[in-house]
């Protein structure tokens, strides 16, 4: 080999990809244009969504599918580097779901026992259960193309972080469209789609995130 040969192969090898976040963050914020104007084409936003964000209630549909998306992507970012197993920490996970279930409690005790199930049931739980599943498939896809992107060395807790994240996000887009305001509703059926989607994301980074 000629030496401007070698000098250029060592060249070549040199050059890095852009950082992780530079790739995850557009993505995302792209996944989650695309996740909202589903909902708002397919099932229009609530009539009084700007008015529900004054009721405390209402406003911590949001807050908790963000804290859960957010922190999901943050574990994320961290497993994609080889020795991010044990930099990774779950335990501000706990916050939020301490939270939900602070208020599933306070929820069931406040409501009147006639009125608990219509309040668990509501009227859109099939919808809920169907779109918060199909609005994860983008954003949860392009936090696994973002791992697949780094040295992650526990693809299946990569996967639960990409799925968490992305329900998160996918689930605060479903809200913009949520009529049901009680504890009950969404912390249930929320919850349910977000493990739902998560298990499925777990299995899935087991798989794809190997080296």
């Amino acid at each position: 080999m000629k030496t401007e040969d070698l000098i250029a192969a060592l060249a070549a090898d040199s050059r890095t990809e852009p950082p992780l976040k530079a790739f995850l963050w557009p993505a995302l914020a792209l996944a989650l244009a695309v996740a909202v104007l589903v909902v708002w084409v397919s099932l229009g936003f609530r009539s009084d969504l700007l008015a529900s964000l004054g009721e405390p209630f209402s406003v911590m549909r949001f807050v908790l599918t963000a804290a859960l998306g957010v922190l999901g992507v943050r574990l994320a970012l961290v497993l994609a580097r080889p020795e991010g197993r044990s930099l990774a920490r779950l335990w501000p996970l706990a916050v939020p779901v301490l939270a939900a279930l602070g208020l599933l409690v306070w929820a069931y005790v406040a409501t009147p026992a006639e009125g608990r199930q219509m309040a668990l049931v509501g009227k859109t739980m099939t919808t809920c259960l169907v779109m918060i599943p199909l609005l994860s498939v983008l954003p949860v896809a392009a936090i696994l193309v973002g791992l697949r992107r780094g040295a992650t060395t526990s693809p299946a807790l990569a996967g639960f972080a990409a799925g968490l994240g992305g329900s998160g996000l996918a689930a605060m887009a479903y809200a913009m469209h949520c009529i049901e305001d009680s504890p009950l509703f969404y912390v249930t059926w929320y919850g349910l789609a977000i493990c739902g989607v998560t298990l499925a994301s777990t299995l899935i980074g087991s798989r794809v995130l190997r080296w």
